[in-house]
């Protein structure tokens, strides 16, 4: 069997192993058609998911299918936000309890219901993250047939119609931010302990990271005075209202429930996001008491496959061990799937080798690099290649951001590029909606931009074509 990919992301073990399992036999009952075939696999720094081409677009259909109907759509919507406040909840009440004292059974029935909510919601944020990019692409094709590409107001068009029906996370606080901004060069000492307060999950993408500090904070304030932030006022009354835009594209009223729809479900993509790191940020304190009793760090417990971790707690397994090197071998790359109804975790790299020329499809090579435009203009500037967290540092003033995807802690260096290109994502993708905000030329979807281009290429990128090549 041929895989194809999917996207990368920066995950450990630990979310992985939520990603198949909550997409499986699992949660059926929830999901009108399951991914069994899905594996993460290292890549560019990366996990890389690939599956069955066939599976993952019999998947795409049965939720078109099911959710089609505006009145099953509202519930699955209403639906991902019971259960996403569900984890949440559930994650502070554990966080709540006086962990240190209890024992080790105690510890271990806390952490399988831990994952049984995390599993739960993790099914709605899939089928969310699914049914908007179904959502978005109906909306993008009528969009193209309204051939509106030629006029002045196709970007706030698109910024009117695609933008989520409320702000989340980090666009939020964007806007806290820019207001405070004008009131305050420096944020005093009272304003920082409240943000920090209220946002210091933004960073907790896996239970490896670290919640935000005051540093990070701070550099985000400070290069809002490189963006349009500075002009927020005046920016947001040039801004088109959902109505005007909707008569602007000649919109019926089908047509604006549609893009009604996309609204709600582009709130719920970036809602899928807050709610996965707020519950993160209060689950730190379980897996840190686990860490000290296993004799290892929190971010080790990342690469740790659940059954593991049960193994490493359980009152009935005293004699099994956390193999150290295996853990830091998993921290180079490492590939987890199915195998016989088990989920399967191998860090030998001449193992993952053999599965990868086996059942994955090979990269066609390209010459130009293309993509979706999600936000017009032009721009020339250098490269900075972003696998991850860690590269984000590399971005300068000016710079053109390439980045496999882009997620809240990227903000602070989008704010510094000219311009942005991701190798995934669409219209309502984290990169495309905040290329939007910010003003500066996005192209998305290019398949392969980190691989094509390097750090430092001097390139030209044309958001209105949605091309980018090397300046010779």
């Amino acid at each position: 069997m041929t895989l194809t990919k999917l996207f990368s992301r920066e995950y450990s073990v630990q979310y992985t192993e939520a990603s198949l399992c909550s997409i499986g036999k699992e949660v059926k009952a929830h999901i009108p058609a399951l991914l069994l075939t899905q594996c993460y696999i290292p890549e560019e720094k990366n996990q890389a998911c690939y599956a069955d081409p066939a599976e993952w677009k019999a998947l795409h259909l049965a939720l078109d299918k099911e959710y089609s109907n505006p009145l099953k759509l509202k519930k699955l919507i209403s639906n991902f936000h019971k259960y996403g406040k569900q984890y949440v909840a559930a994650a502070k009440k554990i966080a709540q309890k006086p962990l240190s004292k209890l024992k080790n059974k105690e510890l271990l029935k806390l952490y399988i219901n831990y994952l049984e909510i995390l599993n739960l919601y993790s099914s709605y944020l899939w089928m969310g993250f699914l049914l908007n990019n179904i959502y978005s692409e109906k909306g993008k094709q009528l969009l193209d047939k309204k051939n509106l590409h030629g006029d002045k107001s196709h970007d706030k068009i698109l910024k009117a119609l695609f933008s989520p029906s409320e702000k989340s996370g980090i666009l939020s606080l964007q806007d806290k931010l820019a207001e405070l901004k004008f009131k305050h060069q420096t944020l005093p000492e009272k304003t920082i302990a409240r943000l920090l307060r209220d946002y210091a999950w933004m960073s907790c993408l896996d239970i490896q990271n670290d919640p935000w500090a005051e540093n990070e904070l701070l550099d985000f304030y400070a290069h809002l005075a490189l963006t349009s932030n500075q002009n927020a006022a005046s920016n947001q009354s040039k801004q088109l209202s959902f109505s005007q835009a909707a008569k602007l594209a000649n919109l019926d009223s089908k047509e604006q429930l549609l893009f009604k729809q996309i609204q709600e479900l582009t709130y719920v993509k970036d809602m899928r996001d807050v709610y996965r790191r707020q519950g993160i940020f209060y689950i730190y304190k379980l897996f840190d008491e686990i860490a000290s009793r296993c004799n290892v760090k929190r971010r080790d417990l990342a690469y740790l496959a659940n059954s593991e971790i049960i193994s490493a707690i359980s009152p009935l397994d005293k004699n099994y061990n956390i193999d150290k090197n295996k853990i830091n071998q998993r921290k180079l790359g490492f590939l987890i799937y199915w195998k016989n109804n088990a989920i399967t975790v191998e860090s030998d790299i001449i193992k993952i080798d053999e599965f990868r020329k086996a059942h994955l499809e090979v990269t066609e090579q390209k010459t130009e690099i293309t993509g979706v435009v999600a936000s017009k203009g032009y721009a020339t500037g250098r490269v900075k290649i972003i696998y991850g967290i860690k590269d984000l540092s590399k971005v300068q003033k000016g710079d053109i951001l390439v980045a496999i995807t882009t997620h809240p802690d990227f903000v602070p260096a989008m704010q510094k590029a000219s311009a942005i290109i991701t190798n995934e994502g669409g219209i309502t993708s984290h990169a495309a909606i905040v290329s939007r905000e910010l003003g500066v030329p996005c192209i998305v979807n290019t398949k392969v931009a980190t691989q094509f281009f390097k750090d430092n290429d001097l390139v030209e990128v044309d958001a209105e074509k949605g091309i980018v090549k090397k300046v010779k």
